[in-house]
């Protein structure tokens, strides 16, 4: 009696499952999460000297923050175009802009650029390697500001060199 009982019930929960499974197959898409859209974007760096010790000399760096260097943000929005900003290092080597195009704002298709030092024994920029040149971006903060989401990204700490025969001095 007891191998009739469980035959029963094994059907009865394979047509369970059976109604359960759908007779028409759909595919399935992959589902990505959302580019962020931010309401301000903000580019924040630093620019140093590595091959001088001059003022304001940071042991941990081995290098020296320079003022007055003209820094560049370039990127390409959406139709490819190339759009720039400038602006100058202030004291402690510290440069800050917003960016002005913040819909069509993609870091992976932007770079910060040195066009300017001066000081002409401290004026190669040394970047790291990027897909565009220069120094690539990387987000550093999103934060909620009223109207929207601000975001911050830096390239870090941009270094320059000694171009070839260049002598620093004091040193």
């Amino acid at each position: 009696m007891a191998p009739k009982f469980v035959l029963v019930a094994l059907v009865s929960v394979l047509v369970l499952f059976v109604g359960a499974i759908p007779t028409k197959v759909s595919a399935v898409t992959a589902v990505t999460a959302p580019t962020p859209t931010y309401s301000a974007i903000s580019i924040v760096g630093e620019i140093f000297c590595k091959s001088c010790k001059l003022p304001g000399y940071v042991d941990y760096l081995h290098a020296s923050p320079v003022n007055g260097v003209l820094v560049r943000v370039s990127c390409f929005d959406k139709n490819r175009n190339y759009i720039s900003k400038h602006t100058s290092s202030i004291a402690g080597g510290f440069f800050y802009l917003t960016w002005p195009d913040v819909a069509y704002f993609n870091p992976k298709l932007c770079g910060a650029y040195v066009d300017w030092s001066p000081m002409s024994y401290c004026s190669e920029a040394i970047y790291g390697p990027s897909p565009i040149g220069g120094a690539e971006l990387y987000l550093v903060t999103e934060k909620n500001v009223t109207g929207g989401t601000e975001a911050t990204y830096s390239p870090g700490v941009i270094y320059l060199g000694a171009p070839k025969g260049a002598v620093c001095p004091n040193s």
